[in-house]
């Protein structure tokens, strides 16, 4: 596997380079959800920061954690990925793409046969999305954490020992993100009383 350290000056540059152009024309005029109206391209671009703490990464990741939503959310297509970036990408950037008809549940049960990149860039989707969704009305934001926390479930039942040791830093980040949610949960506990007696 190419890792960054290993990074070839002329060829894997050049591809991460073209990720990112890419990544800016095909989100341009996109926008978070909630008030601030952030540009969306923002969101990969902070998903690939988080992946490059892993020791353990590799340019198909990096590219692919900034191409991670194109297909989802652009006109962008799975081939056209895989003509300019390669087959790794291709099937990172598959497993992160929810099809549009399918329900959350389904799609999480297929976290089993995830390539492991694709479920560490999933971890550090699923952590942005927690930060950057704060401003976002509240029964909205409920139902993006309990869809959220539905994938951290399966990301910890579905790896293998291998991934998920105690040392491993695939199980350090699930568990930054697990509590992260759970913190988030908590500090939102007030106002979902709140709401329940309205």
């Amino acid at each position: 596997m190419i890792t960054i350290e290993t990074l070839n000056e002329n060829s894997q540059i050049g591809q991460i380079k073209k990720a990112v152009r890419l990544a800016k024309k095909f989100h341009a005029g996109q926008v978070r959800k909630g008030p601030n109206g952030d540009a969306f391209y923002n969101h990969p671009r902070r998903v690939c920061k988080s992946y490059l703490i892993f020791k353990n990464k590799s340019i198909s990741g990096l590219i692919a954690a900034l191409c991670h939503d194109l297909v989802e959310d652009t006109p962008m297509s799975l081939d056209e990925l895989e003509e300019m970036f390669g087959a790794d990408v291709r099937k990172i950037v598959f497993d992160l793409t929810k099809p549009p008809d399918v329900f959350s549940e389904e799609y999480a049960k297929n976290i089993h046969d995830w390539h492991l990149e694709s479920k560490k860039i999933k971890l550090c989707d699923i952590e942005d999305n927690i930060l950057d969704s704060r401003e976002i009305p509240l029964e909205q934001r409920l139902r993006m954490l309990v869809r959220w926390k539905k994938y951290l479930d399966r990301l910890e039942h579905d790896s293998p020992s291998g991934e998920f040791g105690k040392k491993n830093e695939f199980f350090e980040k699930w568990n930054t993100v697990n509590k992260l949610h759970a913190e988030e949960m908590d500090l939102l506990k007030p106002r979902i009383n709140l709401l329940r007696k309205s």
